[in-house]
């Protein structure tokens, strides 16, 4: 049997270790139970990645840039149907739409977007990140990959104001386009947050509602 690339085994690692994360929360994670997920030995993952902490900093990257892709595909019209969402590991109306109607107005393509990364209540990786976020109040390098994550994140947006400003199919938003995709996603991950730890207060069908009139306040 052939032997998997260093590159190939790396990936399976860190899906692993996200997925070690899902079920047992960041604090809990022991490199022995990622290797055991795999039917590897703990050093032979350190082999790869050195110390827990890169690990860690590395699989948050790693589901990070996957979600960042598949939000690169909604923004560009060329997402496929199927394809899940990462928040919530489901989808949702808004999500299932923007992939049948392909390439649309600039507008369209932003509330597609931002439809996707929507909570919705049955979170994966929303658990993971507010996890991440926690730790990250104390770790210089998760700290850096977040912000690494968040300006890609903003900068999706904004290229999306702007084409759809361009286009006139909406107004600037107050400050520019940069400060109206940061209001955006504190908006998106303040609700994440009430979703996942006081969600019986969240009514999660009325979100896609308050969430377009957030971007029409913003946007016009």
């Amino acid at each position: 049997m052939a032997r998997k690339s260093a590159a190939l085994r790396r990936e399976e690692i860190l899906a692993a270790t996200v997925e070690e994360i899902e079920a047992t929360g960041l604090r809990a994670l022991r490199v022995s139970d990622v290797a055991a997920r795999l039917g590897l030995s703990a050093s032979l993952v350190i082999y790869h990645f050195e110390t827990k902490e890169a690990l860690v900093a590395e699989a948050f990257d790693f589901a990070g840039r996957q979600d960042i892709d598949r939000a690169r595909e909604l923004a560009a019209g060329t997402a496929s149907a199927g394809t899940d969402a990462p928040h919530d590991g489901g989808g949702d109306a808004t999500t299932g739409a923007a992939s049948a109607r392909g390439s649309g107005s600039a507008l369209q393509r932003l509330r597609d977007v931002v439809g996707w990364y929507l909570p919705s209540g049955s979170s994966r990786s929303w658990k993971i990140w507010i996890d991440a976020w926690s730790a990250g109040l104390f770790d210089a390098g998760l700290r850096a990959t977040f912000a690494a994550l968040d300006r890609e994140w903003k900068s999706i947006l904004v290229h999306l104001m702007d084409e759809a400003i361009a286009a006139g199919e909406c107004t600037a938003p107050e400050g520019g386009t940069a400060s109206g995709a940061t209001r955006v996603l504190a908006f998106l991950d303040g609700l994440a947050i009430q979703v996942m730890v006081n969600s019986e207060t969240v009514d999660t069908e009325a979100l896609s509602t308050w969430v377009d009139d957030f971007l029409t306040r913003e946007l016009g």
